[in-house]
């Protein structure tokens, strides 16, 4: 008996074990490092608990923005390349980082000198973030690279730089009693800072060698419309901090903030370790796709595949974890003074974040698919319906019924992102009845196809 195929098979299978896992464990860590900000700044009092969650926001909405631009393009299109192509790319969207670092930097600045601080909007501490968003968006750059480029192990080593670096001067602001909301941000910064540092070292890349004018040339096509999506949904997500604290109070908010993190970060953290793994493969076969013949049929059969394979499971995880975690997290609120009367919102946190969990594989597709304008079309949807329902849920409900509200616009955005992938299937793979060329392969334009 030839042991030998099964052996390259075993072989084959753990090495995408190890892949898998290191593409997770990185997730962790950096979710980890990210959530700790808001799990230790619940330890202060709420009115600082509020400005640090509006601080955070704001960071977010900028950090998000600049992954629009650059990581969210790495991934779904460097990852279709190898050798200088892939590399050119790689320079040019670091270079593409440094100048929105500095940019946000400039904003920052302006905001906390002339925000007035004096209602339930408190941007104060936004200043500590201000010095440190070059380096947060160029370490997140760099985890697309290296995920991107298939290498989820040296994104989880620049991310247990950053946790690392995080958790120790946190340690020290613990036992210097100087913990604070600037505090926090600060050392969130350092962390990024010495991440970052790390792999510009280890690359031998320095930030202002590549060209953001040839990145938007060249990347156009897809960062244009990934941009205005995450314009639409980073809005959306600053929007809920302003419309909270604004028409309910900082207090609703530290309360809305701290059931979020407590249960709906980790699935967060969870979907987008998830869409790092799957957007480049998705991309690969959405590529392959386009050739004639049986290797264009199988590469869309193995896309249609994977995606409804991962919709099966996550529908199956996110039932389980609505059953698990709503009772657990409402019990433990309920026993806990701070949090008490945040209790109620346990419920329909746990169901937005099972519809974010089903909507993941179309979300990936998508991607891979490169239709961008869809995806802006489904934010747009899905941020109209949230602030929609956020709003009349907040004046009805107070807080328990703007949580209701939130949860009905998951729940339309994961409708719209259903259709949108039924209808864009209709344009992958060879068409049903064309024979393959013998000799010839012509590749299908990309106008051809909606985007």
């Amino acid at each position: 008996m030839n042991l030998r195929p099964l052996s390259r098979r075993m072989q084959g299978l753990g090495g995408a074990s190890r892949f898998v896992g290191a593409g997770l464990l990185d997730q962790v860590v950096i979710a980890a490092a990210n959530s700790a900000n808001t799990l230790l700044g619940a330890t202060l009092p709420k009115e600082q608990f509020g400005a640090l969650a509006l601080a955070l926001a704001v960071g977010y909405f900028a950090m998000y923005l600049n992954r629009a631009v650059v990581g969210d393009v790495l991934l779904a299109l460097a990852s279709r390349y190898d050798g200088e192509p892939r590399v050119r790319l790689a320079r040019n969207g670091v270079a593409t980082a440094l100048c929105s670092g500095l940019l946000a930097t400039a904003i920052f600045v302006v905001l906390w000198a002339v925000w007035p601080n004096t209602g339930e909007i408190d941007l104060s501490q936004i200043i500590w973030l201000a010095p440190f968003m070059v380096p947060i968006m160029v370490h997140d750059t760099a985890r697309c690279d290296y995920l991107a480029d298939r290498r989820p192990d040296k994104a989880l080593g620049i991310d247990l730089v950053w946790a690392g670096v995080q958790a120790t001067l946190v340690a020290i602001m613990i036992v210097t009693h100087t913990f604070s909301a600037g505090g926090l941000l600060a050392v969130w910064g350092l962390g990024a800072t010495a991440g970052a540092t790390v792999y510009l070292v280890r690359e031998r890349r320095l930030p202002w060698q590549g060209s953001p004018l040839a990145w938007l040339s060249e990347t156009r096509h897809l960062s244009g419309w990934f941009t205005a999506t995450a314009i639409v949904a980073q809005v959306q997500v600053l929007a809920i901090s302003f419309i909270v604290a604004g028409r309910l109070s900082k207090v609703d908010l530290a309360n809305l903030r701290f059931v979020q993190t407590v249960q709906l970060s980790p699935i967060q953290n969870l979907i987008t370790a998830i869409q790092s793994l799957l957007v480049p493969r998705a991309s690969r076969n959405a590529a392959a796709a386009a050739k004639p013949g049986p290797e264009g049929i199988e590469a869309m059969l193995a896309l249609r595949r994977q995606t409804r394979q991962l919709a099966t499971a996550f529908a199956i995880l996110g039932a389980l974890m609505v059953l698990i975690v709503w009772p657990l997290v409402s019990f433990v609120l309920v026993h806990t003074h701070k949090f008490a009367e945040a209790a109620p919102l346990a419920l329909p946190i746990a169901l937005q974040g099972a519809v974010y969990l089903l909507q993941v594989p179309f979300t990936a597709a998508m991607r891979g698919m490169h239709r961008a304008r869809m995806l802006f079309l489904q934010y747009v949807v899905f941020a109209t319906v949230s602030l929609s329902g956020l709003t009349l849920g907040a004046d009805w409900g107070g807080l328990h019924g703007a949580a209701w509200g939130l949860l009905t616009g998951s729940t339309a955005g994961l409708i719209c992102m259903v259709i949108l992938y039924a209808y864009a299937l209709r344009w992958v793979g060879p068409q049903p009845g064309t024979p393959a060329p013998e000799r010839v392969e012509v590749p299908q334009k990309p106008s051809e196809a909606p985007v």
